[in-house]
């Protein structure tokens, strides 16, 4: 008897250990994110040449995860944070709202601040705090779900390791990805960002689903979602962060009107 797929509501996300997350994945910047960083930064500085910054942005699925928020700061004056997980959205709320301990996120800046844009920001802790204290609904920290996000909102956004390591039923997953997409007003940019063939992964001792995905699945779905100029890259950094998946996959380009 096969085992049913794990879905999306079969997790104990309010539950989820964003610390222990943090501390395997982001508590030094790894050579998989630093070239992500540099591709998608390099994506946004063409994305804004000739075109002025928007007034909001959305990182879906922020979980532990600053630096996509960093990628968009130059770009937006308005930035929503939003995540499923009760704990995640705690984890965030103080990362980004208490000015008053160390800030983690300083290596991450480093790998942009040289860049087009970035210069131009001297504070970027402070930017990114005043950035999620703005306009209630559409800037903040809120826990929210990818499946139910409002249609058209958001005039650049960012999803990173959410859509596929959320659930083991393929229809979830496009489901995340046309949440996220749909949420982008058209011609919107975006960055998204997954783990090839992941197989689930361990947070704090307890396991979490995944869905093995591929460039090509990529391509696919974002193309049925009518995204432009779509680009998808395997990274080709060989170390990895954890073991069950066989590298990081970067995704830009624009939103449709689906």
């Amino acid at each position: 008897m096969v085992d049913a797929a794990l879905r999306n509501a079969d997790a104990p996300w309010d539950t989820f250990s964003s610390q222990d997350y943090w501390r395997h994945n982001y508590e030094a910047v790894q050579p998989e994110d630093r070239e992500i960083i540099g591709r998608v930064s390099n994506f946004f500085i063409r994305a804004f040449s000739g075109r002025t910054r928007v007034q909001h942005a959305i990182d879906v699925g922020s979980g532990a995860n600053l630096y996509p928020a960093l990628l968009m700061l130059p770009w937006t004056d308005q930035i929503l944070l939003s995540d499923f997980s009760a704990s995640n959205v705690g984890w965030l709320r103080r990362q980004v709202l208490d000015d008053d301990s160390g800030w983690d996120w300083q290596p991450f800046w480093h790998e942009m601040d040289k860049r087009e844009g970035y210069n131009q920001i001297g504070d970027p802790r402070k930017q990114l705090g005043e950035a999620c204290l703005a306009e209630q609904g559409l800037a903040g920290v809120e826990k929210r779900s990818v499946f139910d996000l409002p249609r058209a909102q958001w005039q650049l956004g960012t999803m990173f390791f959410v859509a596929e390591s959320i659930t083991q039923e393929r229809t979830e997953f496009h489901a995340a990805l046309r949440g996220f997409v749909g949420a982008l007003t058209p011609g919107a940019p975006f960055a998204a960002t997954f783990m090839a063939e992941s197989t689930g992964y361990p947070v704090a001792g307890i396991p979490f689903p995944a869905l093995p995905v591929t460039p090509d699945d990529i391509i696919d779905h974002f193309s049925r979602l009518g995204t432009s100029d779509l680009d998808v890259y395997l990274n080709q950094t060989q170390h990895r962060v954890r073991p069950g998946y066989t590298g990081m996959i970067v995704a830009t380009g624009f939103a449709g009107g689906c």
